[in-house]
């Protein structure tokens, strides 16, 4: 048998057979790492210090907002009254200003009127031509006016002073019509259309 099994082997060898078979010891696990007691404190109180302060920062924005929520309160209801106390009544304040500038067109026409026709013609202009051609209106005005007026009236028109109407008032009138054409009717025409 020794000479199947050849010459005895080595010890060397040996041993490498008693290796292969035998899986090779598990290596020692490393030592744990020791705690670091201080780091751990160090971190749980910057932890704690973050929590705290967030806390504390949503206490003290709840308790500032309850503080000032009466004082925005009063604010809103300032603000308020002082917008209703600045506002202007619109329907208040239109029959004034209608009324002045009636009475400011009013007096810039009357210089007109002191000034010459110009201002005149065109209303007597205007009130003839409602009328048809073959009418024969009579034009009515206070002497005055009709003074102004007279060397511009078409030929053949008939007129008649009257004192009760009041200067730059002219009428136009005919057995079944009468056309109003003074200063005041224009100006109410032109108050009609503002807005």
């Amino acid at each position: 048998m020794s000479a199947l099994l050849g010459a005895p082997a080595p010890a060397a060898g040996l041993a490498r057979l008693l290796a292969s078979l035998n899986p090779p010891p598990e290596p020692e696990p490393a030592p744990e790492p020791a705690i670091d007691l201080a780091a751990l404190l160090t971190e749980a109180r910057a932890e704690g210090e973050a929590a705290g302060r967030t806390a504390g920062e949503a206490q003290g924005r709840a308790a500032a907002e309850a503080a000032l929520a009466p004082l925005k309160s009063a604010l809103t209801v300032a603000a308020d009254a002082a917008r209703a106390a600045c506002a202007i009544d619109e329907e208040a304040l239109r029959p004034l200003l209608i009324g002045l500038v009636q009475a400011v067109a009013q007096t810039v026409l009357m210089a007109e009127l002191t000034a010459g026709r110009r201002a005149l013609a065109p209303l007597v202009a205007a009130a003839l031509a409602e009328v048809a051609e073959s009418a024969l209106p009579t034009l009515t005005a206070h002497p005055d006016t009709l003074a102004l007026i007279n060397a511009d009236l078409p030929p053949g028109l008939i007129t008649r002073p009257d004192p009760a109407l009041p200067p730059g008032h002219v009428a136009v009138a005919g057995p079944d019509y009468r056309i109003e054409a003074g200063l005041a009717e224009r100006l109410a025409r032109i108050i009609a259309v503002l807005p």
